[in-house]
């Protein structure tokens, strides 16, 4: 509806609307808050639930925070939820039932329940439902509200959830209440994660800030709703449409504003904050899949200026669907799939007692959680190197194609051995097999193009803790020996990826992926770096092929970088201190001595390099 169209009676009852839900934002906003919690015992922290009431339940009993009524038996224990309560499973209204009243069990026995807003919250509050399932929807149903549900052809349940979580909502009004970002003890708790974007913000300030921008835009929307601006049935997408028309339309001469532009113009203003921008803490998954050596000093700048030591997150489910530290232990990851039917995951929490950390998995009790040394990646099977490798080695190989790529007539293999398959690259050109690790060494060898040096790159990534060369083997095909290499499955290289004008769609900077790509390739002294051998897996994590020319003797830059600024993170420096002649035995069927010792003076080029 077109603001200058509205009759006199509807544009006075449109003000009273706006009005009467403004009111309740600004009785929401002025509650008191408490975000840093000291001297607290016992921490129990839960990830993301989505819906998934029994091992939800289950988590709840096994911490011991429960009985079998599920009334609270913590005692003086903190349960935090770090978000996405609703979405994908049909149990969200249980879970956050429960969770209503064990806040209040919880206080009466000196202990506290905090939920936090995950990414799902703030959806459901401001009309985002790609991700509610019908059956959640149902859960709200009743049988005048599925009349009227059947009239505006919505799903059962549909208007009486949105009446819920409205900002006046039994449930809304709740949530409203709920932080983004808590502290107990030294432990900071927030759904997504910890980007630059928070470096130099307090406590204090975030929370502020993001949780005034969902009671706007929640205040907001419903307002524009109920002056009949949107439709309930009305998308995000929609919603965002009809404010920004809204907020800049043009006022009529002798005619007053809309009384409708104000929320439009809130919204349009509140989208722009934390709670919708992906890298903001409720969205932000850098600091649980960015790579160590470019996120560490992210996270530690963030945790300094929100005041604590380290951060537990939820949003991004762990490969192996367990607990795990990251980042030099600044970083707790806790979601662990616990919606069985959307993740297979497990069901977990982590328990911080007297200072010490430990994980509980549904059916496996009490650990410490495990440490992630590097960074992760989807492998084929959950295979390690060593397992890549003797797959590479020794599966039959049921397939071999030409690839028509560079000059060097690479061929892909397919490999199958007890139900898996794995494709891999496989190379044969040499242009100097007389080069002999303790041999002869000849100038014209700095330019050599050997397949043998794939092998290296990928031993020397180890080395380094990269993990961003794939594994590769020397291997016998058809009589000819050669490089066998894991093949990216899925991938696009930078060529692809300007070409395309594919989005760049992870939260990890291309800028520092980049930055530890030049420095690799300045180790290696690497004469081939192009768009055409920089990949992106299908979660856009850099990786690096084709060193088949590096490795020269020079001690300078290859020729492309010598004016490119290389940066070298605190943590990159700490590993370059493993490149020593003896560290590098492994290279050594791969490498003359010579290149090995320029290896060597290279890495402490680059580790005392400003």
């Amino acid at each position: 509806m077109q603001p200058s169209i509205l009759s006199g009676r509807a544009r006075r009852l449109a003000s009273a609307l706006v009005c009467g839900f403004l009111l309740v934002l600004a009785a929401s906003s002025a509650a008191a808050q408490t975000y840093r919690f000291s001297n607290v015992e016992r921490v129990v922290a839960i990830g993301d639930v989505h819906g998934a009431y029994p091992e939800f339940v289950q988590v709840l009993k096994g911490t011991g925070l429960v009985d079998a009524n599920l009334h609270w038996t913590g005692g003086r224990t903190h349960l935090v939820s770090t978000g996405d309560l609703f979405s994908r499973g049909d149990r969200a209204l249980e879970v956050v039932e429960l969770l209503m009243r064990l806040q209040g069990e919880a206080v009466s026995a000196g202990g506290a329940v905090h939920a936090l807003l995950g990414n799902h919250e703030v959806m459901s509050l401001t009309g985002d439902l790609r991700y509610v399932s019908p059956g959640e929807f149902a859960t709200y149903a009743t049988q005048d509200g599925a009349r009227r549900d059947a009239a505006i052809g919505a799903r059962p349940g549909y208007l009486e959830r949105m009446q819920a979580l409205a900002p006046d909502g039994r449930i809304g009004r709740w949530l409203l209440q709920r932080p983004v970002m808590i502290v107990i003890n030294d432990d900071l708790f927030v759904h997504g994660g910890l980007s630059d974007k928070l470096a130099g913000k307090t406590l204090e300030q975030v929370n502020a800030s993001a949780i005034g921008d969902v009671r706007t835009f929640a205040s907001s929307w419903h307002a524009l709703v109920a002056g009949g601006a949107l439709q309930p049935t009305d998308d995000f997408d929609r919603i965002l449409a009809a404010a920004n028309v809204l907020a800049t339309a043009p006022v009529v001469a002798g005619e007053p504003p809309s009384p409708l532009q104000a929320p439009a113009q809130a919204i349009v203003a509140a989208v722009k904050g934390l709670p919708f921008q992906s890298n903001g803490p409720v969205w932000y998954r850098g600091s649980s899949v960015c790579h160590p050596y470019t996120e560490s000093e992210v996270v530690r700048a963030a945790l300094r200026s929100l005041g604590a030591q380290r951060v537990v997150v939820g949003h991004t489910p762990t490969l192996d669907h367990h607990v795990s530290l990251r980042l030099e232990a600044q970083v707790a990851r806790i979601d662990t799939g616990m919606n069985k039917a959307a993740y297979e995951g497990i069901p977990a929490a982590l328990v911080i007692e007297r200072g010490v950390t430990r994980a509980f998995h549904l059916g496996e009790g009490m650990v410490a959680p495990r440490t992630e040394l590097n960074r992760e990646w989807a492998r084929p099977y959950g295979m390690s190197d060593a397992q890549l490798e003797d797959f590479l080695l020794n599966a039959p190989i049921t397939q071999d194609e030409a690839l028509d790529l560079g000059v060097t007539n690479p061929r892909r293999l397919t490999l199958e051995r007890d139900g898996k398959r794995i494709r891999a690259v496989f190379k044969t050109f040499d242009s100097d097999p007389e080069i002999r690790p303790n041999g002869r060494w000849e100038r014209r060898y700095d330019k050599a193009d050997r397949y043998l040096y794939e092998i290296a790159a990928y031993r020397l990534d180890r080395i380094l803790g990269l993990q961003m060369v794939p594994v590769a083997v020397e291997r016998r095909v058809d009589g000819q020996r050669g490089l066998v290499q894991y093949w990216v499955e899925g991938a696009h290289n930078e060529t692809e990826r300007i070409q395309q004008k594919l989005q760049y769609d992870t939260d990890c900077s291309y800028a520092r992926q980049h930055q530890l790509i030049n420095a690799f390739d300045v180790l290696v002294h690497n004469l081939d770096r192009n768009t055409g051998n920089i990949l992106y897996d299908r979660e856009w994590q850099a990786w690096m092929i084709d060193h088949s020319r590096a490795f020269s003797t020079e001690e300078g830059r290859p020729p492309e970088l010598r004016k490119t600024p290389i940066v070298v993170s605190p943590q990159l420096r700490a590993a370059l201190a493993n490149v020593t002649e003896a560290r590098l035995a492994p290279l050594a069927p791969y490498l003359h001595i010579r290149q090995i010792r320029a290896l060597v003076a290279r890495a402490q080029a680059l580790r005392t390099s400003p």
